[in-house]
């Protein structure tokens, strides 16, 4: 075909792929012909892509599959929040236990323990806010019982991580809503949850299956108006009745929408389309009883694939067993998560333009140690009453409004051909990111995703490198060979159960990095004391805004304050002094292992000493500057120390200025910590940590 008779994308979108296969020209490449032509076809673009696989899975939280894992955020965070005990955020106030009043996060071991079927813990949207406990993250144990604090190591969901260390991986991608499935499953298809309540909403749990309950647009919805192909593919079978391993779990949300019943009852097959790309049907198939091979259960999806008919957009949904859910085991998780890529990668050419996305509803009540950003007071379509205890509007409720989300991280995977090669990405993502990132690519906007969530999370286009493809396809597990070895000695276990007192052991990473993708994020902050308050500034040079959490230490009843600072913006909050000692200790939180911590005594003479941190050099070769300025009228000294461990002392005369400079990445990849403290106060200290962005791929700290 010549240049000048290329049709466009959006034709090309909603042409399933049909007529070109029927051409003859659509041909089966072998992998490494499928890759050097996708090397070949150009440099630096979304158009390289012409389908996206979306693949949600049930209920784990980020830290319980990856938080092991090497280079990602995890157990060896050194940005970790620091509760009110003093203790890491990993320690979570555990006052039954005898060994230090606390639980660490544990190690569910699959080779001693029958760890393949955990069962479920509480989710809903009650337990969610108490764990999250306006930002303190302390009540995790009290709101989710002990098993909260589980975990798997890489020898527990092998298959996952090969593919997480092949591709790339999101460690700041949250959950939507503090709550269950349903919501968090609207937010994905939809973008909202209807927080006004004018549609069938606020949706906070999950209301029956497969029963239409709402009337708000949905994303698929403006895909079919737009003339864009799309699909869900889910299994046909007895719907979630008693064999598991068939049906869609009632994980299609498609189904609670009054808009696909109208079009399942039209006799016009135009109409009716809309209900059949959503994998809505009047009656289920009997069990076939073969629910257990993979290839059966994914067989429409399969021949899509083989036949070079795939839509643009298609969502897959598993059944329960596959889902992941707790009690579904995660081996089984892993074989359909491998059936759906063997799928793509059995035509080459179709796996050289497609992205594949897999990420996680919700938590379940699994533990993850990084509190997520959460809207200002006020913020519109982001607050519900403080009690929804059911799926639609209620009266006005008890309490002060409570922040729908974001929730706690769960896993995201993005597979492709421009996602090859190990990498993190950093950026804070959730649910409507994937739409976003359809958003991105067909142009169909979504209209029901909030403006705060707009400006907070990316659209995952950070994730890819649309300049350098590979198709080549990792060495991975024999799921099926994972599955037998599960079958055979799962019934000859024990019951998982947190470690007896006096066992509990810091739960370490993997030792090893990964590459990072360059963020949007350029952020600066500084503390002083003035006056009654110690003021904190935060600056961000960078083209995203970036969402932050003060905790103010000192006065314990206070909760996390949000601050969102916008590209180009910089935002200054007040925080209280200790009103009797004039103490002080106020930590900031932002992206990518953001931190400030100041702490002291404003009372004392030794800390007449204002230090701060300002931004030099230029935007390709960033640098940092250290500035301590004595104020008082004795000699002060100043001992900063860096990642290199070595301290720098400036002597300070009374008046005087001194300045140290750092350049984080002659030698730490972009990363800095500089810990500041004053000869003669203890309670004196001023922590700054983080990442210096310029733009280009790093690596983990």
């Amino acid at each position: 075909m010549s240049s000048g008779s290329r049709p466009s994308r959006r034709q090309f979108l909603g042409g399933v792929g049909a007529t070109a296969a029927a051409a003859g020209l659509l041909t089966v490449l072998p992998e490494g012909v499928a890759e050097a032509a996708a090397s070949a076809r150009g440099r630096g673009s979304l158009d390289h892509v012409e389908h996206v696989v979306i693949l949600m899975q049930e209920n784990r939280s980020f830290d319980h599959y990856y938080g092991s894992m090497k280079g990602v955020r995890g157990f060896n965070d050194p940005a970790a929040l620091t509760l009110a005990t003093g203790q890491s955020v990993l320690h979570q106030p555990d006052l039954l236990r005898p060994d230090g009043g606390y639980l660490l996060p544990f190690r569910v071991d699959t080779s001693k323990v029958d760890g393949q079927d955990l069962g479920d813990l509480a989710h809903d949207w009650d337990t969610t806010h108490l764990a999250w406990n306006g930002g303190r993250y302390d009540q995790w144990t009290a709101a989710k019982t002990d098993m909260t604090m589980g975990y798997f190591g890489e020898a527990d969901i092998p298959l996952h991580r090969a593919l997480a260390e092949a591709f790339t991986i999101c460690d700041a991608y949250h959950c939507s809503i503090q709550g269950p499935t349903t919501p968090n499953r609207l937010y994905h298809w939809t973008g909202t949850i209807d927080p006004a309540g004018i549609a069938g909403g606020p949706a906070t749990a999950n209301p029956p299956d497969y029963q239409p309950v709402y009337h708000w647009t949905t994303y698929p919805e403006r895909l079919q108006k737009a003339g864009i192909s799309w699909q869900v593919y889910a299994n046909d079978e007895v719907g979630d009745g008693s064999d598991g391993y068939v049906g869609d779990y009632g994980d299609n949300p498609l189904w609670l929408f009054q808009a696909y019943h109208d079009a399942l009852a039209s006799t016009d097959p135009a109409v009716r389309q809309l209900a059949e790309r959503a994998s809505l049907r009047t009656a289920w198939k009997p069990d076939s009883g073969l629910g257990q091979n993979v290839d059966h259960v994914i067989a429409e999806f399969a021949a899509a694939c083989a036949s070079s008919t795939l839509p643009a957009v298609s969502w897959v949904v598993a059944p329960y067993l596959y889902s992941e859910h707790p009690a579904a085991r995660p081996v089984d998780g892993e074989a359909y998560v491998q059936g759906v890529l063997k799928a793509l990668w059995a035509n080459p050419e179709l796996w050289a333009k497609t992205v594949v996305l897999i990420n996680y509803d919700e938590n379940d009540g699994f533990f993850d140690h990084v509190p997520p950003p959460v809207p200002p007071a006020g913020t519109p379509a982001e607050f519900l009453p403080a009690v929804q205890p059911i799926y639609q509007e209620l009266p006005p409720a008890f309490g002060a409004p409570t922040p729908i989300g974001l929730g706690p991280r769960v896993p995201m995977t993005v597979i492709s051909p421009w996602s090859h090669g190990g990498w993190v990405n950093s950026q804070t993502f959730d649910h409507t990111s994937v739409l976003r990132f359809l958003e991105a690519w067909t142009g169909v906007r979504e209209t029901n995703i909030s403006a705060w969530r707009r400006s907070i999370c990316g659209d995952l286009t950070g994730c890819f490198d649309f300049a350098t493809a590979s198709t080549k396809i990792p060495l991975l597990p024999d799921s099926g060979l994972l599955r037998k070895q599960a079958d055979a000695k799962e019934s000859k276990l024990p019951t998982a159960e947190p470690p007896a007192p006096g066992r509990q052991v810091t739960p370490r990473q993997d030792p090893g990095r990964l590459q990072t993708r360059p963020l949007p994020y350029r952020l600066l902050s500084n503390a002083s004391v003035a006056g009654p308050s110690v003021e904190v500034a935060i600056a961000n040079t960078g083209s995203a805004t970036a969402a932050f959490a003060v905790y103010p230490r000192q006065l314990l009843s206070l909760d996390a304050i949000p601050l969102d600072v916008a590209a180009g913006a910089e935002v200054k909050t007040a925080v209280p002094l200790e009103p009797v000692t004039g103490a002080y200790d106020v930590s900031v939180h932002g992206p990518n292992g953001h931190l400030l911590r100041a702490a002291g005594n404003a009372l004392s003479s030794l800390t007449h000493v204002e230090v701060r941190l300002a931004a030099t050099g230029t935007s390709a070769q960033p640098r940092l500057t250290l500035i301590a300025t004595n104020g008082g009228a004795a000699p002060r000294s100043v001992t900063v120390t860096g990642l290199d461990g070595r301290p720098v002392v400036l002597n300070l005369r009374p008046g005087a200025t001194g300045t140290t400079t750092l350049d984080p990445w002659a030698s730490q990849h972009g990363w800095y910590d500089l810990t500041v403290s004053l000869a003669g106060q203890l309670a004196y200290l001023r922590r700054f940590a983080g990442h210096l962005e310029n733009g280009r791929p790093s690596v983990t700290r």
